[in-house]
């Protein structure tokens, strides 16, 4: 401790003349001087123990607050110090001294009276809590129980006097648990902090097992001597009921999830693999992934909810979705686990897949209804016979009799007979088929309702073969006609039935063989083989369709140029098979989110064109491609990697922008370049000063694919400075391009175009040489050597000979790696997963430092932000720019520095152009900036004078 001015001897001094007990302590606590009245109410030296020492252990701890609130300001307390079995009550007075530490005086309660009453009605309370808490509670010193509770004994079958004084490694199975234990416990408590363990295997007397939750805080962390307490709580029973939960959930072949506020916080194994989802992978994620839209959502709840608030299960049978969209019949069996919390409770929900059940269930009434529909239809009579009667039949049969109404039902069947002797042959010969396993067939002549007599064929046969006295059915077919045809012809008609059936059948496998190939050929020509859409001639034709149909009615009609943001990137660096699905992709939720009348069409490569018709206001159009960009905004899942991807949607109408098939085309491609010069993943409608933005945008293509070979690119340098005393800490490299008739173009004029057509892999390239080869050239001239960041795009980053170009940069240059440092968009570290690791590992061991560029404004992810080799974050402009009004950019940088402090790694503020910027992010713990604050990027002649007036 630095005294300062508190001299040893002078205060030892000024101790020896109080009269009462006294001691100075340092900052930590630690007595460093006392008089001799303390050194005999201690009953021994007490230079250099710990205050906190001197009081009973049961009250230590209350007694370490006491004394660091005490060396803040003066207090005045009452403590108990260590004098025995009964302890000394004490009044404390406590002044802090200038230069730190304190001066603490103790009066002895003894003399004070009411005093002394008063204090040891506390202590007595204090000791009856502890006697009678309802948790096991110890203070310990090192492999020694200083003192425990009764309750703290008995969970473990001991007496209290059986465990103080003995070592706690009794209450362990074995030394070794209780030395791994202890070891763990101290790492936590030596810093101060809570030391706290669920689930702790403790031994009973009685050599049984006990589970015990147990918290533990030293008395005093920088004095073991101090003690440390210890709350213990029998966890068995609870720890038993969640094993028998947890077994009941595993083995359960019925799906079970809980939730809470409509989350889902738990599910079984049966309950992921019902819905498609593995392990833990829905938590946290709301119920409404199930459902299919938002309306059953809603609605689901309206009616559970309802029948739950009134304390009874909810019953229900539903359709949910799968993960991949298809649809289930779910029986849906909930309650709450505490009616009272229905709001924000838990919910327990049983679920069971009917999906089968379900379809047999339809597969059946179907089939119930297309057999009626065939009985009723037939042209025979049906009759379902049982014990002589008629117990059902068809409209048919009803008809060869002449009954209707159903009268014919229940009716003997020897009255469709004309005579006993009839009658009595067809029973004897039903029964001698039937009984030798025959379908009776024969022609019996029968009685109509009037009595007019006629043939018929009958055939019949039992519905169960193995009981053939039972119910049978019948056909009946009135053949009085064919009768009188002669056996020959009716052979003959029956060839030629079956030769017209034949050719009948060859003739329509012809026709429905070269209708199907006639379909194929059409849906090839006018349809797009890898995604299955409308191709650029279909579009044109139910374009020319949709401009004659809204010049008729008299509406507009809008159409929506796509294409989509990067996709060359990643059809580049993962292949052609990641481009196709990542289309096909793009292709089904760009018709999900269409409406049926509204056309999707792809025209080659990553365009894509939306024709909406019947439009009646241009707001109907943003909402449209308000629709697309979310959509397209979740991740598309390929072989184990997020393929993110956006839209730049170029957006006409019909008439205002133009009146045909070419100009409404054009244009729409426009506005679509002029959302890309926009940031991308937005829409932009056509205006007038598109065309010429277009035009301008094709000459700067044009003439970029041979300014490197002309030399017409170039070097600026930014200084990135420190914020606490504003030096020059290293330079950011940016490219200009200088074209021989417009002069110098802006960077977000050429670079995203460079990215387009590949060009941006040589021309980074260049840059990496040029700049290493710069910095030589300073050092060289006398200048000191300063870090420079280089920004990596994405489609540098994924080039498969990036690595080899920067190794021959640094070994032709001879520049020292650690002065290189390359800074990486967020977008480009989460799009390529694993290679990504790779990448930046390589990068890294090469000595070259690693930054993230444009921090918040990509798709951020912790679990991989950890695991890169970055050192350096740069908040984005966007998050500067309004840093002294937004309250929200400022919990953004402050989030940011938190998270950046967490992972070790330094933060670098873009776009700070006045003081007041600066102010709020020197506060905020940023320790380095740039920006038109401290200088606007130069070139490189102009470095070393920056240099000199930094």
């Amino acid at each position: 401790m630095d005294r300062g001015t508190n001299t040893p001897a002078l205060v030892a001094e000024a101790l020896a003349l109080i009269a009462a007990p006294a001691c100075a302590c340092d900052g930590e606590g630690r007595i460093w001087a006392a008089n001799a009245a303390l050194v005999e109410l201690a009953g021994g030296a007490v230079d250099g123990r710990a205050l906190v020492s001197l009081f009973c252990a049961h009250t230590a701890a209350a007694m370490a607050v006491e004394i660091r609130l005490s060396l803040a300001g003066e207090r005045r307390w009452d403590g108990l110090l260590d004098r025995g079995l009964r302890g000394r009550p004490v009044e404390v007075r406590a002044k802090p001294l200038p230069a730190g530490g304190a001066v603490f005086v103790f009066g002895d309660v003894l003399t004070l009276g009411d005093g002394q009453s008063a204090l040891r009605g506390r202590l007595l309370e204090q000791a009856a809590v502890v006697e009678h808490a309802p948790v096991g509670i110890a203070v310990t010193l090192p492999d020694l129980v200083k003192s425990c509770n009764p309750r703290m004994a008995g969970m473990l079958g001991y007496t209290p006097e059986e465990l103080i004084n003995h070592t706690p490694a009794k209450v362990f199975a074995t030394r070794a648990m209780y030395e791994a234990f202890i070891g763990e416990a101290v790492l936590v408590l030596t810093t101060g902090s809570l030391f706290e363990k669920s689930e702790v295997p403790l031994r009973r007397r009685d050599g049984s097992t006990i589970w015990c939750r147990i918290r533990a805080k030293a008395v005093d962390m920088s004095a073991r001597e101090a003690g440390t307490v210890w709350i213990v709580e029998d966890v068995t029973e609870a720890r038993q009921a969640l094993t028998e939960i947890q077994a009941i959930m595993t083995n359960a072949s019925i799906g079970i999830f809980f939730t809470r506020e409509r989350i889902i916080t738990r599910y079984n194994d049966c309950f992921g693999a019902m819905f498609g989802y593995g392990p833990g992978e829905v938590l946290g994620q709301p119920t409404r992934v199930l459902y299919a839209d938002d309306d059953a959502f809603v609605d689901m709840g309206d009616k559970a909810y309802g029948v739950l608030r009134t304390g009874g299960s909810f019953k229900t049978e539903t359709t949910m979705v799968h993960r991949n969209g298809t649809p289930m019949w779910v029986n849906l069996i909930g309650y709450a686990v505490n009616p009272e919390e229905l709001g924000t409770g838990t919910m327990v929900w049983m679920i069971e897949d009917r999906t089968g059940e379900k379809a047999a269930e339809e597969s059946l009434r179907n089939a119930l209804l297309e057999n009626q529909a065939i009985l009723d239809n037939a042209v025979l009579g049906i009759a379902v016979v049982e014990n002589g009667r008629t117990l059902h039949c068809n409209r048919k049969m009803e008809e060869l009799f002449g009954h209707h109404g159903g009268s014919i039902e229940g009716l003997p069947v020897r009255d469709l007979y004309p005579d006993d002797a009839g009658w009595q042959r067809a029973r004897d010969e039903t029964r001698r088929d039937f009984e030798a396993g025959r379908v009776h067939m024969a022609e019996y002549e029968l009685v109509r309702r009037d009595g007019m007599r006629f043939w018929a064929r009958l055939s019949g046969r039992p519905f169960d073969m193995a009981d053939r006295g039972g119910r049978s059915v019948w056909l009946i077919d009135d053949v009085t006609a064919q009768r009188e045809a002669a056996d020959a012809l009716r052979r003959a008609r029956d060839e030629l039935e079956v030769r017209v059936q034949e050719r009948t059948a060859e003739l329509q496998a012809e026709i429905v063989e070269r209708r199907q190939a006639e379909a194929r050929v059409h849906h090839m020509a006018y349809h797009d083989a890898l995604t299955g859409l409308p191709n650029r001639a279909l579009l044109s034709d139910r374009l020319d369709r949709a401009l004659l149909a809204a010049r008729r009615e008299g509406l507009k009609l809008a159409l929506l140029f796509i294409d989509l943001d990067r996709f060359k990137t990643i059809n580049d660096s993962l292949g052609h098979a990641a481009g196709d699905h990542l289309l096909k992709e793009v292709a089904r939720r760009l018709c999900r989110v269409v409406r049926a009348s509204d056309t999707v069409a792809r025209l080659g490569g990553d365009e894509f064109v939306v024709l909406v018709p019947g439009v009646r206001a241009a707001e109907e159009c943003g909402l449209v491609g308000d629709k697309i960009i979310e959509a397209l905004a979740a991740p598309v899942d390929f072989e184990g990697r997020d393929l993110h991807i956006s839209p730049s949607i170029g957006i006409c109408l019909y008439p205002d922008d133009g009146h045909d098939v070419a100009s409404l085309m054009r244009k729409a491609d426009a506005a679509m370049y002029y959302a890309k010069a926009a940031g991308r993943n937005n829409y932009q409608f056509y205006a007038e000063p598109m065309n010429a933005a277009a035009a301008r945008h094709f000459e700067l293509e044009t003439h970029l694919r041979g300014a490197l070979l002309r030399e017409e690119f170039v070097l600026f340098y930014q200084p990135i400075v420190s914020t606490q005393d504003g030096r020059v800490q290293g330079l950011e490299v940016l490219l200009r391009w200088r074209h021989p008739e417009q002069g110098l173009v802006a960077p977000d004029d050429f670079i995203p175009i460079l990215e387009e057509n590949g060009l941006i892999v040589p021309v980074g390239e260049w840059v990496i040489r040029r700049a290493c080869e710069q910095s030589m050239a300073w050092q060289r001239a006398g200048l000191p050597a300063l870090p420079l960041a280089v920004n990596l795009s994405a489609r540098q980053f994924v080039h498969r000979g990036l690595m080899q170009a920067i190794r021959s940069i640094v070994d032709d240059t001879g520049i020292d790696p650690s002065l290189l440092e390359f800074e990486i968009t967020e977008t480009a570290l989460m799009q390529h997963g694993g290679q990504t690791l790779e990448t930046l590992g390589q990068i890294y061991s090469m000595g070259i430092r690693l930054s993230i560029d444009d921090f918040g404004t990509g798709y951020s992810s912790l679990a991989y932000l950890k695991r890169f080799p970055v050192r350096k974050i740069k908040i984005d402009r966007a998050f500067v720019r309004d840093l002294e009004t937004s309250s929200e950019d400022q919990a953004i940088v402050a989030a940011v520095m938190a998270l950046a402090g967490s992972l070790q790694m330094a933060v670098v503020a873009e776009g700070v152009e006045n003081e007041a910027q600066l102010a709020l992010l020197r506060r905020a713990g940023c320790q380095f900036a740039q920006g038109y604050l401290f200088a606007r990027p130069v070139d490189a002649e102009a470095i070393p004078a920056l240099l000199q007036n930094s």
